[in-house]
């Protein structure tokens, strides 16, 4: 089988790219050949098949992803595939997986969070209007699959497209169980001296880029409860608002507990220091670093708008609580009160989202599609 894979731009690491470069090599023991059609772009790590650069594209944002989708268009007139899945907004694809959830979805969020006279601003955003606008197209004038990487996307789907069921299929992300595995506690030791964090007491990981979006803002003020004390958080992730990030830990007088990192290539070890994974997410879809910390064996403390919600209420892997600082406060004091058992039922949730089990649902698709 020849699958041509489209993302308009790769980071150098992302969910979706760690996603694409981990099926990938999966899917080629499978005989199957995957050509990626993006933007030129280094990749941090070999890719398990056949990049197709497209021209980077220049002008505004809204442009070049219009440009970007008439490229695509023409690759796929030129070139022979027997199935093309996009994780992109196109019209020319055979599949498209909903990674990034339902625009319109997340743009009503995004709307309720901001002041009203920002809030009116965004709806003449272009790009804004341009995703929404495809969203639509597809959804009406494609017969092309939705596929949702989990429930919350699922149900966005049919509410904010009004998708029949037919149209979306749930196949929820997955993750390598080899590389992610829980540590012991000789392991969990030195990661925590390596990391200039405390031996004793309990650690919360944050891993992200876009601190806003993600919570980390909200983190850090929920820290500030003095039930949370003895609680110590290690942030990684790379964002423009660091240094402000920083003047807030400053001005609550958190210093000696909080410890930004900044980006990191491997964030195995942060997970492997920490007793939790905290997400305050304005809107994530399926976010692969939960499941990474899930599959490290740690709780998860999350907001009803990530797609791993679900999953952790039904089971007791964490918790899930608003993002404002009380109620997020509130969850993790629930959470460290029953570690225990929320450390066991996050062990019991890693088999759901094993990678070979992921690879094996979109076979399966593929073989009914191609």
């Amino acid at each position: 089988m020849n699958l041509a894979v489209i993302r308009w731009r790769m980071a150098a690491s992302g969910g979706v790219e760690r996603f694409l470069f981990d099926i990938a090599r999966r899917l080629q023991q499978r005989d199957v050949a995957v050509t990626l059609i993006t933007e030129p772009f280094t990749p941090a790590e070999p890719f398990a098949g056949r990049i197709l650069d497209l021209p980077r594209s220049h002008g505004g944002r809204a442009a070049r992803f219009r440009r970007f989708q008439a490229t695509v268009g023409e690759v796929l007139a030129r070139e022979s595939f027997s199935l093309v899945q996009s994780h992109e907004r196109v019209l020319t694809a055979d599949l498209y997986r909903a990674g990034d959830g339902v625009h319109a979805a997340w743009f009503a969020r995004l709307q309720r969070s901001r002041p009203k006279w920002r809030a009116a601003g965004m709806r003449l955003d272009p790009m804004h209007r341009l995703y929404m606008a495809t969203e639509r197209r597809m959804a009406q004038e494609t017969s092309m699959l939705f596929v949702a990487n989990s429930s919350l996307v699922a149900r966005e789907l049919g509410e904010f497209l009004d998708l029949p069921e037919a149209r979306i299929r749930l196949i929820e992300n997955g993750v390598d169980l080899d590389r992610f595995a829980p540590a012991d506690d000789a392991a969990r030791a030195k990661v925590r001296q390596d990391l200039g964090l405390p031996q004793t007491g309990p650690v919360a990981a944050y891993v992200g880029s876009g601190f806003e979006r993600k919570g980390a803002f909200h983190l850090v003020r929920a820290l500030a409860d003095p039930e949370l004390r003895d609680l110590s958080v290690v942030i990684a992730g790379r964002d423009k608002a660091e240094g402000t990030l920083r003047e807030l830990v400053a001005r609550l007088g958190l210093g000696g507990r909080v410890h930004i990192g900044g980006p990191i290539a491997d964030v195995r070890p942060v997970l492997h220091a920490a007793d939790m994974f905290v997400l305050p997410t304005l809107y994530d879809p399926m976010p692969n670093a939960a499941l990474e910390a899930l599959a490290c064996g740690l709780p998860v403390v999350t907001t009803p708008d990530a797609g791993i919600a679900e999953a952790i209420k039904e089971t007791g892997a964490g918790a899930v609580a608003a993002r404002d600082a009380e109620p997020l406060a509130a969850a993790l004091v629930d959470v460290l009160g029953r570690i225990t058992d929320a450390r066991a039922a996050a062990r019991g949730l890693r088999p759901r989202y094993a990678l070979t089990e992921t690879v094996d649902k979109w076979l399966e698709l593929y073989r009914e599609w191609a």
